[in-house]
């Protein structure tokens, strides 16, 4: 629905002049906008910006999402396996899924599905692991590195999984189009 919208703008310029201008027959949606402002030429144009705004999470809750969370293991072979603790799925959390973002910010920052909790992450990863298997059971215990991966079945989704030395998993995210790998595994 679009509302519409009556703008008035007074500045104040130097030395006590002032300048007024009107527009009319605007119209937003219901959605509060974060800017407004005057384009450079300041005659006709009105601009309207608005940036996504996710709120902070309350205090605990991610905690008690964490409650339950026991170290999962992902095995590629008889002798290698990939772990991903507590301290990674926090990470992970707060770093990608909306409900529980710390609000950093990455050049390419994503977020998983809002309906997403960390069982349906754990599931992601497993398939992205398993669709890795050869490559993640070629690289030794102290190496770093990524790999990408598809999860699902209609509306297939890249992830980027990130192992740290130990063979600890450090990152999990879905990929944005222009994200590169900072460094592939091989």
């Amino acid at each position: 629905m679009r509302t519409p919208l009556r703008l008035t703008a007074s500045l104040l310029i130097l030395l006590g002049l002032s300048f007024q201008t009107e527009a009319k027959n605007l119209s937003i949606s219901q959605e509060s906008a974060s800017k407004i402002g005057i384009s450079a030429d300041g005659v006709n144009e009105v601009f309207i910006s608005r940036e996504t705004i996710i709120p902070r999470p309350r205090r605990g809750d991610l905690n008690e999402a964490l409650r339950g969370f026991r170290t999962q293991t992902f095995r590629v072979s008889r002798s290698v396996a990939f772990t991903l603790n507590r301290d990674g799925m926090r990470h992970i959390l707060q770093s990608h899924h909306p409900k529980y973002w710390d609000g950093s910010q990455e050049q390419y920052q994503t977020f998983f599905d809002e309906d997403m909790d960390e069982r349906d992450i754990v599931r992601a990863i497993r398939k992205v692991v398993d669709e890795n298997r050869e490559i993640l059971n070629s690289i030794s215990a102290n190496q770093q590195c990524q790999v990408t991966g598809s999860v699902g079945i209609l509306n297939r989704k890249s992830y980027v999984l990130g192992v740290k030395s130990g063979r600890r998993i450090g990152q999990f995210f879905p990929k944005h189009r222009n994200y590169q790998l900072t460094n592939p595994c091989r």
